[in-house]
């Protein structure tokens, strides 16, 4: 019966489906099953999503709805972990489109993939102020800051942002990624940017990089 349960659960996320997963998460805890036992079932489904992301098999949707059964389960799942049991991330990712704009379909992919690669990933959204990405490095403090620029116009907020986080003595604190549309490689070195990005696959490698992995 748990081999059972933790083999459809790969299947529950892979497949996006919410409800079957947290009812097999649900029957694997009752049969005693160890939380990190569950989250090492679930984990392939997610990562599996995200390579056929990768080629084309899984559209933006699938890929989302694969994370969000993964991260129904582990919810399911904090209750009953304490000390080692605790689920271990990668890293930690605050990651947000800057002040002004509203683009988010490719911040959307970014956060998918590095859940699905590992990483917990704070999604601040779009419009993103500097003072809410300094508030959030301060509460959360991540391993990695994502700050995404899709339109030449809305830049100033990379820049207000990267001096915000300098003035709050936070800069060497927490590694900055930056990608988008209208970001650049000689811009990010030129402002002191940490990593760049050109795409989802990309993101996932650099903020591995920053994190000293592969």
């Amino acid at each position: 019966m748990s081999n059972k349960v933790l083999e459809q659960l790969m299947e529950a996320v892979l497949n996006g489906d919410d409800d079957l997963t947290k009812e097999l998460v649900s029957q694997g805890i009752e049969a005693g099953l160890a939380p990190t036992d569950i989250i090492n079932a679930m984990s392939p489904g997610a990562r599996e999503a995200g390579k056929r992301f990768s080629t084309g098999e899984y559209f933006l949707p699938e890929l989302m709805m694969a994370g969000e059964a993964m991260n129904a389960g582990v919810q399911l799942l904090i209750p009953h972990m304490t000390g080692d049991a605790s689920p271990k991330s990668i890293g930690k990712v605050v990651i947000g489109s800057v002040e002004g704009d509203v683009h988010d379909i490719g911040k959307n992919i970014i956060s998918a993939l590095l859940r699905a690669d590992g990483f917990e990933v704070i999604d601040l959204g779009i419009d993103v102020t500097p003072d809410a990405f300094v508030t959030a490095v301060k509460k959360e403090q991540p391993n990695i800051l994502g700050l995404g620029s899709y339109m030449s116009t809305t830049l100033r907020g990379i820049e207000e942002t990267m001096d915000l986080l300098v003035k709050e003595s936070l800069r060497d604190k927490v590694k900055v990624l930056m990608g988008g549309v209208a970001v650049f490689p000689q811009y990010v070195q030129r402002i002191g940017g940490d990593g760049f990005a050109e795409d989802a696959e990309g993101a996932v490698k650099e903020a591995r990089r920053l994190l000293g992995g592969e």
